[in-house]
């Protein structure tokens, strides 16, 4: 869920015809695949090859969790649809990322489609953060289609995954399998909030990344000034401290996090007393374009320093940021640990 920065996403679509003729000439050579849920005629037009039914991913690590009990989700990864195969650049190798077509997502599967990158500077500073020491691996809250899951994976780190989009994981599922990255992925399809439950998923109007939590969400449908326009339907929501007994956990005890769930960061903080006891968290990446001027931003700032982090300029790691001016942060923000 990586789209917190739907204005820039649209200055980009509108900054000019050049631009866009090569988009639409990029997104008309890629590969289009089938795989993951119901096939249909609806294969994306100009494509380089008319799309072969490939209907069984070889990618079987995803769990959820209901109201009490983990268990593995062989269902939500299992039938076949059309996806589009792009190319997602890395400084460990190149990597298959399957994404939407522009029509249904314009903003990260677009820059996907005509760059092979996306956020590439938080992108960057997550694999700086996870190259200081080999031990660390990544937890992905909020994983979206897989930019920063892949990234991580092709670099030989483990992921845990999360993400509450059902259509998202199956994306995830196929370019895991595709890129032979099936031993360094965990994919987790639930919501992250501060108590278990079920939860309805608002629709962000062409930005699939914008999926959003419909929980108390008046500011974050205000801030998508119209964008957000239906829902997706109901998904199981999970504490972070839930994520202390998934199988696998062990893997886990030394990461970086990166979080980017629309504005429901506050909400999965509050769930997170235990995991921030249990696993030591040697950076944490997070969206705060939702929090300006919010009273989550104050939740935040108290739960964070509770857990003895330091916020930082995300484009400048060694700068800290001043606490009476979070009206003002950057969109995204990087908590460090004291000391």
């Amino acid at each position: 869920m990586m789209s917190g920065r739907f204005v820039i996403g649209l200055s980009f679509f509108f900054m000019g015809g050049f631009v866009m003729m090569l988009i639409v000439q990029n997104y008309q050579t890629m590969e289009t695949v089938q795989d993951t849920r119901v096939l249909t005629s609806n294969h994306t037009s100009g494509a380089k090859n008319d799309p072969n039914p490939v209907c069984k991913v070889d990618f079987t690590n995803v769990y959820s969790m209901d109201l009490t009990t983990w268990s593995k989700n062989n269902q939500v990864c299992s039938e076949c649809q059309n996806f589009i195969k792009a190319t997602l650049k890395t400084p460990y190798g190149n990597t298959p990322i399957f994404v939407y077509p522009l029509a249904q997502d314009g903003y990260v599967s677009g820059l996907l489609i005509s760059s092979g990158h996306f956020e590439a500077e938080t992108s960057s500073i997550m694999l700086d953060l996870l190259n200081s020491d080999p031990k660390l691996n990544l937890i992905d809250i909020g994983a979206n289609i897989g930019v920063f899951t892949l990234s991580a994976a092709k670099m030989g780190r483990k992921v845990l995954a999360v993400e509450a989009l059902d259509r998202n994981i199956r994306h995830i599922c196929t370019s895991v399998a595709e890129g032979g990255l099936q031993d360094k992925v965990t994919l987790v399809h639930n919501a992250i909030s501060n108590s278990n439950g079920v939860a309805n998923l608002g629709v962000h109007k062409n930005n699939m990344g914008g999926t959003f939590v419909d929980i108390d969400s008046d500011h974050i449908k205000k801030l998508k000034a119209g964008g957000a326009q239906g829902t997706y339907g109901t998904v199981h929501t999970i504490k972070m401290d839930d994520l202390l007994k998934i199988p696998g956990i062990e893997n886990f005890q030394n990461v970086v996090v990166k979080m980017d769930i629309e504005g429901f960061e506050a909400k999965a903080i509050e769930g997170a007393s235990l995991f921030f006891e249990k696993i030591k968290i040697v950076g944490f990446i997070m969206e705060w374009v939702f929090h300006r001027k919010q009273k989550s931003a104050d939740t935040i700032i108290k739960l964070m320093s509770k857990h003895n982090f330091i916020p930082h300029s995300l484009s400048s790691p060694k700068q800290k940021l001043d606490y009476t001016k979070s009206d003002s942060w950057g969109n995204d923000v990087l908590w460090l640990p004291k000391g």
